[in-house]
């Protein structure tokens, strides 16, 4: 009979149980922030090798190519690059030769930034990343009436997006120097 009445126990497993619950989506949480935040680093460590490739890449190109010169209709094409990118699903924006968000208040803008010498990139939660550029001036690439590819009115060009991307980076100059025309494929 004793056995039956004792209820010291009918609380403390209930409670246990509910301790337990609530330790576990604590440590469920902890984890899942925790991956959120790996994942913010591997796109930004994806971001820096892709814009370390493409920099030396299209410093070879600068240094040694021949450049199209942009007046002359009749001039051929100028050493150029293709190259497919895979943007990391946490890319805010990649900016060639601007900021895209230089007062960090979420409005686009797409202003020449160092003439053009700096490639800046943004991941979802992290700082912005800007690697200025010694020999490389970006310049966005549209077509003009004649399909020529020429220089868009001193912009730089703002990529928004993630994922598989094709662009073609051409060397062309005019009167004050040389530059990367920008192609966009997409």
């Amino acid at each position: 009979m004793k056995f039956r009445e004792d209820t010291k126990g009918s609380t403390f497993i209930p409670m246990r149980a509910l301790m337990s619950i609530v330790i576990a989506g604590v440590i469920g949480a902890l984890a899942y922030a925790g991956f959120q935040q790996m994942e913010k680093i591997r796109a930004e460590k994806e971001m820096e090798r892709i814009c370390n490739e493409l920099i030396a890449s299209l410093s070879t190109m600068v240094a040694s190519g021949n450049a199209r010169d942009i007046h002359n209709p009749a001039d051929g094409e100028g050493d150029s690059r293709t190259i497919d990118f895979s943007l990391p699903t946490k890319l805010v924006y990649l900016g060639f030769g601007v900021d895209p968000d230089p007062d960090n208040d979420g409005e686009m803008e797409s202003k020449m930034l160092a003439d053009g010498a700096c490639i800046v990139y943004k991941i979802d939660g992290l700082s912005k990343k800007i690697f200025w550029l010694d020999n490389i001036k970006f310049r966005k690439g549209i077509k003009n009436e004649k399909g020529i590819w020429v220089i868009d009115d001193q912009q730089g060009m703002v990529i928004l997006r993630e994922g598989k991307i094709k662009l073609t980076f051409e060397l062309v100059k005019d009167f004050s120097g040389k530059y990367v025309l920008i192609k966009p494929a997409y």
